[in-house]
């Protein structure tokens, strides 16, 4: 056989498995049509579901999704009005100060460490009421 003819058998060949190669994505092409039209028809299935609770005459307590609308939140301003004077609790005294140290950092673990500031925090704790104590007074009674 001439060279010609070796070249043009790898040709065929290399054309045989290209068209298989064609004819493999032509199928996964047609799977996923269907796929993307499924989907499509199930969107458009559950786009129809919510419209029946997006609706004027639609309860609060069965809008379950309900949007934000991005306006309503613009306009409206959330704190104190302008000009209006804080009022604060002042902090009370501790009864007891804890001081909270470290030995080494955090990070690295060095033991040469340099005091930069104190944050102080001030925690209240409510303490649970007293329990009650009841007394019962048997008053016994005598006669002479």
């Amino acid at each position: 056989m001439s060279i010609l003819a070796i070249e043009y058998q790898s040709l065929i060949l290399r054309v045989k498995k290209l068209e298989e190669t064609v004819a493999e994505l032509k199928r996964d092409n047609d799977e996923k049509a269907k796929i993307i039209a499924e989907q499509a028809k199930q969107i458009e299935e559950l786009k129809a579901k919510l419209a029946r609770y997006e609706n004027p005459h639609t309860p609060p307590s069965a809008e379950r999704y309900k949007k934000e609308s991005k306006s309503r939140n613009s306009q409206k301003r959330h704190g104190a009005p302008n000009g209006h004077r804080g009022a604060t609790r002042p902090t009370p005294e501790p009864d007891r100060v804890v001081e909270v140290t470290a030995d080494q950092c955090n990070h690295c673990g060095s033991t040469n460490l340099e005091e930069r500031s104190v944050e102080k925090q001030v925690i209240e704790d409510i303490l649970p009421p007293p329990k009650i104590v009841v007394i019962q007074f048997n008053r016994h009674k005598y006669k002479c």
